[in-house]
């Protein structure tokens, strides 16, 4: 593994989230939204905005080089995501981070109304690339999102290493970073959101992902557990949101590849194992016929050597 980066992980709820996570309550339950709910949907959420970027600067202050807040925390209308952007960008280039804006982009007018999305910003204020969730949740979410990218987003980071980015659900398909890990990823971004009912195994699936594939990675979870991995699945940083007061992640993180026989060879691991298991029940299914039919063959020529013998 190479050096270790100082990372924070980001997440808002509590109080200042609770008029925004009510607005979303009713979306996905289909509740009309006349102009004035938007109105005041978007309030909400700026809020929560204006606090991410305030612990993303307080971070930032304490030597954190990376930051990652968790997936769709930001939620603004598609007409604000721009300059919401440039806020992220100008801190950016101020503190001279990474900065990874994990948002929900809503245009009220589409029926594909929500874009989730993965921006990383660099410390020169540009943003290096964007990342578009490419397997929205069944449901509402996909009933709902635009199309997604076609592969997790891959680019040196300097200071950092190769860095790439997926959302929550695209890390559950091994088949999703196959092209990444070519590309030399070495530190995956994966912001979450999830429920009480799948945390903590949705986390540890994913660090299942960063060993098959040998990365190192930070997943910052909405309700459930963030944690801080590298290609061992070795633990340097972890935060459960339900027990914590300040759900912030930070740890010391090493950034680099382990090569692993899967991310050669993909999926034909699981198709040699399947044969290897097919030869194993095929030779027990052999053995035992040919036990039965041994069985059988002295159960005849005691048989025969009976009737030799009687009268």
């Amino acid at each position: 593994m190479g050096e270790p980066v100082r990372v924070a992980g980001i997440t808002v709820a509590g109080d200042v989230a609770t008029g925004r996570e009510a607005g979303l309550s009713r979306l996905m339950k289909g509740e009309a939204f006349a102009d004035e709910d938007w109105r005041a949907f978007a309030e909400a959420s700026r809020a929560v905005n204006e606090e991410l970027l305030r612990l993303s600067e307080q971070e930032a202050a304490k030597g954190a080089k990376l930051l990652l807040w968790s997936e769709g925390n930001a939620v603004v209308l598609a007409g604000d995501l721009e300059a919401l952007i440039a806020k992220g960008s100008a801190l950016a280039r101020e503190r001279g981070v990474w900065l990874g804006m994990s948002v929900a982009s809503m245009t009220p007018e589409a029926e594909r109304m929500l874009r989730n999305e993965l921006i990383l910003v660099g410390p020169d204020g540009a943003v290096a690339w964007r990342y578009v969730k490419s397997r929205p949740v069944p449901g509402w979410e996909a009933d709902h999102s635009i199309p997604g990218s076609a592969e997790p987003a891959v680019s040196q980071a300097p200071g950092v290493g190769i860095l790439g980015g997926a959302i929550c659900f695209d890390g559950d398909f091994p088949a999703v970073f196959a092209n990444a890990s070519e590309r030399g990823l070495e530190l995956l971004l994966l912001p979450s959101s999830d429920w009480k009912g799948i945390s903590p195994l949705h986390t540890r699936q994913a660090v299942f992902r960063a060993v098959e594939q040998g990365f190192s990675m930070v997943r910052q979870v909405n309700q459930g557990l963030s944690v801080a991995v590298d290609g061992y699945g070795r633990v340097y940083g972890e935060l459960d949101h339900f027990t914590a007061e300040e759900r912030v992640l930070r740890a010391e993180l090493p950034v680099g590849r382990v090569s692993t026989l899967y991310a050669r060879i993909g999926d034909s691991v699981g198709l040699l194992s399947g044969l290897v298991a097919l030869g194993w029940v095929l030779q027990a299914a052999v053995r035992g016929l040919v036990a039965r039919r041994r069985s059988a063959n002295n159960a005849a020529g005691v048989g025969d050597r009976g009737q030799a013998l009687g009268p």
